[in-house]
């Protein structure tokens, strides 16, 4: 609304548009407010407020719009929670502290809580707007504004009849403290319970159990950090993942404890999905209800699933080439957790979709491409953990373009029998000479990182592993029979040490290290699947059984 000065006390309305801002989004001719006092027909039937406006002039259709404007906009959509939080320091967590948690503890976290490289105090939308979050920001994304994706195409057609048909009345903007009360996530509930409320432990027990889990079973999945994930951080997150690690710690040093905890993070993880709970905590603890599951669990590939969504959701895999400016050790910590996290579900991902031949969720992106030297930017040293994760995700890069190829071969086998078909050699012989690198470029990361003989053992049980599944296409009825002979026998021999090797490490280093029974699902399934094929090539070679023989009594005694 737009006035002009005058003598008297209220200056009358002059209104410049021929259309109130309803009629001219429903693109009708606005009638009954042409002498300027009434409302128009259409904001009169429909009881909203008749509102004139001048045309903005100068911006074009399709044309991006000016970071002035996308901060109005969000300003509108009551989106732009980090401008607003800076004004409530009493916002700290997307599940709040309750009684249960001491002050104390609370209050360390608490008062750290700043805008991150994320754009918001946790970097993401919180549970609460979080069934719009998507749209919403896909709206404000400047570089996938166009009209070629089917959902924003049909959102902006809905948002035109529905202007005709039903306009909504929209309120005056609240005030800023308002909004942020509004966007503050539901307190948690007083019947969430977690092993500690509900009797089966006490907090010395908790950090009893957080400080094995650290030492036994973290290194075997590098999840956590021990500096961030501390009893009372992780409680006052997420009960879900407090009631997840602790689930874990009592299955190997609690089992009286096991089958309740169980149960717990069974009915909190129910509770979490039908209740939107939507957090990175709430990712990673779906991610360690596969690692340790019971064996006729079969959840795996849907929890990892649900996870990699919601990752994705959170937008955890967003690339932040250059850290914010005064950024804390702690809001580091957080910015990393986040983008660990990530990495890790890319390669339980990608490890998922070679154990089971079905499509992997998530893509190669500018994060992942420039996760190479992730590990670099934590801290000097770097921590052995954060290697570790490096290092995985692009031994299942190199896996995943080995793969594609092969799949593509076996494709174009059951198209035209073999007249387009890769020359399985040269990608196996590729493939080899990367992972050679790879295995000399890490085990020198690790030794700048003072890594312990586990962590030389571990990255190269995974890339033996690679080696062994990789030219075991090889040797499979794919390859046509004309160039069967040396690329079969190349492949054999690889995998036949390969799958001894890992084997070895296995059943002796791990051993050693007293680490075997405390390996994640996939650790299991590798050993499991290099003794089954080396039992297939002695079936088919019988020449070599007794090589085979000799080298896993060797190995046994060892």
């Amino acid at each position: 609304m737009f006035t002009k000065p005058h003598s008297s006390s209220k200056p009358p309305i002059v209104r410049n548009p021929r259309a109130c801002t309803v009629c001219r989004a429903a693109k009708m001719k606005c009638v009954g407010a042409e002498d300027g006092n009434k409302q128009c027909q259409r904001c009169k039937r429909t009881g909203v407020d008749c509102i004139f406006e001048k045309h903005r002039r100068g911006r074009k259709p399709g044309s991006k719009l000016s970071e002035a404007s996308k901060m109005l906009r969000r300003l509108e959509k009551g989106l732009n929670t980090a401008k607003l939080k800076q004004n409530d320091s009493s916002l700290s967590t997307v599940f709040p502290a309750d009684p249960r948690t001491p002050q104390s503890e609370t209050s360390q976290f608490g008062a750290l809580r700043q805008p991150d490289a994320y754009g918001s105090v946790d970097g993401y939308a919180t549970s609460s707007v979080s069934s719009r979050t998507i749209d919403q920001e896909d709206e404000d994304d400047g570089e996938r504004s166009d009209e070629k994706f089917p959902a924003k195409l049909i959102k902006r057609e809905n948002s035109f009849f529905r202007t005709i048909l039903n306009p909504e009345h929209k309120s005056p903007m609240p005030h800023a403290s308002n909004v942020t009360q509004s966007l503050r996530p539901a307190a948690l509930p007083h019947d969430c319970n977690d092993p500690i409320t509900a009797g089966l432990i006490d907090e010395h027990k908790a950090k009893v159990l957080f400080d094995l889990i650290f030492l036994r079973l973290n290194p075997f999945i590098n999840l956590f950090d021990p500096t961030l994930h501390s009893v009372a951080y992780v409680r006052s997150k997420c009960p879900l993942l407090f009631t997840t690690l602790i689930m874990a710690g009592c299955k190997f040093f609690e089992p009286s404890l096991y089958k309740e905890c169980l149960r717990l993070a069974h009915e909190l993880a129910i509770r979490a999905f039908a209740e939107n709970w939507k957090r990175v905590e709430v990712v990673q603890a779906f991610a360690c209800l596969t690692y340790w599951r019971e064996q006729d669990d079969n959840r795996t590939w849907m929890y990892i699933g649900y996870a990699c969504r919601m990752a994705v959701e959170l937008g955890l895999n967003r690339y932040v080439a250059k850290p914010p400016a005064h950024e804390s050790d702690f809001q580091l910590r957080e910015r990393r957790n986040k983008e660990r996290t990530y990495l890790v579900l890319f390669v339980h991902d990608r490890s998922l979709s070679m154990q089971t031949g079905r499509h992997w969720m998530l893509p190669e992106d500018d994060f992942i491409r420039h996760s190479d030297t992730w590990h670099e930017h934590g801290g000097s040293p770097a921590r052995c953990e954060d290697v570790v994760v490096s290092a995985f995700a692009q031994l299942r890069r190199i896996a995943t373009e080995a793969t594609d190829m092969f799949h593509t071969n076996r494709s174009s086998l059951a198209a035209d029998g073999g007249n387009s078909q890769v020359n399985i050699d040269m990608v196996l012989k590729n493939c080899n000479a990367k992972l050679a690198q790879w295995n000399v470029t890490w085990e020198h990361e690790m030794r700048m990182a003072n890594g312990e003989s586990f962590h030389f053992s571990f990255i190269n049980f995974f890339c033996l592993y690679s080696r062994l599944f990789l030219n075991s296409f090889g040797v499979q009825s794919s390859v046509l029979p004309a160039n069967r002979t040396n690329t079969h026998v190349r492949a054999l021999s690889a995998c036949f040490e390969n799958a001894l090797d890992v084997l070895r490490i296995s059943s002796k280093d791990f051993r050693e290290f007293g680490v075997l029974r405390y390996g994640q699902e996939t650790t299991s399934v590798m050993t499991a699947y290099s003794a089954i094929f080396l039992l297939k090539v002695m079936k088919l070679l019988p020449i070599i059984t007794t090589k085979v023989d000799a080298s896993i009594s060797v190995t046994a005694f060892l």
